[in-house]
């Protein structure tokens, strides 16, 4: 499914059904920083709010305990890429300080687009990803736009819509009954 796709449907699920979108992945699959990078840009395109997306580990237990030290770090690592992208801040809800100058987009002739890293976005925007026992839930058009990631072997809280990644509800359903 094409990026610019699955952000039109997260801004969609979010902003007029009053559900929080969760991207599901199988068990096996993991992103690396540069799709958040992209996701984020791609969702900013379409939405002035600030992105937070709800890794959802679910409840620790004995047997998920080195893998949300994993998930921990993993964090931390697309939260310092996002930070290096300038689509993150230091501090959670302050401004972001962008790596261009109004100036610079102004020198642009008319119908010249800015390159992807200078392109200009709101500083009040924010991104980050959070580990969280739960996926919150939506919070209107006024407040962070929240995305849930899941692996497909997790319950979903109710208001959440599943966007399925990487494999399709027949594929989990056909894997669990083996």
């Amino acid at each position: 499914m094409p990026l610019q796709k699955i952000a039109k449907q997260i801004v969609s699920l979010a902003d007029r059904h009053a559900s929080t979108p969760v991207l599901i992945t199988p068990p096996y699959l993991s992103f690396r920083p540069r799709f958040f990078i992209e996701l984020t840009r791609e969702l900013l395109t379409h939405t002035n709010r600030s992105i937070r997306v709800d890794w959802h580990r679910g409840m620790p237990s004995a047997l998920t305990l080195l893998s949300d030290q994993v998930a921990a770090f993993q964090a931390r690592v697309i939260n310092r890429a996002l930070l290096q992208s300038g689509l993150a801040s230091t501090v959670t809800g302050s401004p972001i300080k962008r790596k261009h100058s109004s100036k610079l987009t102004s020198d642009l002739s008319a119908g010249e687009t800015p390159p992807p890293d200078v392109q200009a976005f709101p500083c009040h925007q924010n991104a980050s990803v959070q580990i969280t026992a739960t996926i919150a839930r939506p919070g209107g058009p006024t407040r962070d736009l929240v995305i849930g990631l899941a692996d497909s072997r997790q319950e979903l809280p109710l208001w959440t819509t599943a966007i399925w990644l990487g494999s399709s509800p027949q594929e989990i359903q056909s894997l669990r009954a083996a």
